[in-house]
């Protein structure tokens, strides 16, 4: 990752924690867990939620059948604008993730085969994170996974539990799919799927 890019990762984290919720972007050693055995074929749409930077996108890009397939969604502009530059043939949609299924609807693309996901939910407030979820659970159809992935030392933060609670409750317990020691901080990579 370019200096460039961290030093712009790390002054939206310090402008706002919340939204951006790490020090800096994510390892490409996590970016290659996150989309470990994904196959988006022809027709199929793969949504990023939270591209930040474009860590994980790089490696979203890399499974995609065609660049029409992916749309991610990014509430920061700085990081719309950076994503946009880095990899122009990508839809990136400056808005939040919780109205990405009427964005889907109206660019036609209803049906969802993954969700890759670097929103940090363990420093979101409740609101939030529920209308993430319920955005999710119009989107992830039988067929479709969600992957995620929350830091080792905030998985048992209770706002990291009450998000897995939430989750659970409509799509069954997680898959623990990778732990990935070679990122700052280290992080589990999370998979739901109906």
């Amino acid at each position: 990752m370019a200096s460039r890019e961290t030093l712009i990762f790390l002054k939206a984290f310090l402008r706002s924690p919340g939204r951006t919720g790490a020090i800096a972007p994510s390892s490409m050693a996590l970016a290659r867990a996150m989309v470990r055995g994904l196959s988006i074929g022809a027709g199929e749409t793969v949504v990023e939620f939270g591209p930040g930077t474009g860590a994980f996108t790089g490696a979203i890009r890399e499974v995609l059948a065609a660049p029409g397939s992916y749309v991610g969604f990014e509430i920061n502009p700085e990081f719309v604008r950076l994503v946009q530059a880095r990899f122009p043939d990508l839809l990136v949609v400056h808005d939040s993730a919780a109205r990405a299924p009427e964005h889907l609807a109206r660019l036609g693309r209803p049906t969802v085969r993954a969700i890759v996901c670097g929103l940090p939910f363990a420093s979101l407030p409740p609101g939030t994170q529920d209308e993430v979820v319920g955005a999710l659970d119009r989107l992830v159809l039988p067929g479709a996974e969600f992957r995620t992935f929350q830091y080792v030392h905030a998985f048992g933060l209770p706002t990291a539990v009450r998000f897995r609670r939430r989750m659970a409750a409509l799509f069954g317990p997680h898959q623990r799919i990778a732990t990935v020691w070679p990122n700052l901080p280290p992080a589990f990579v999370l998979r739901w799927a109906r």
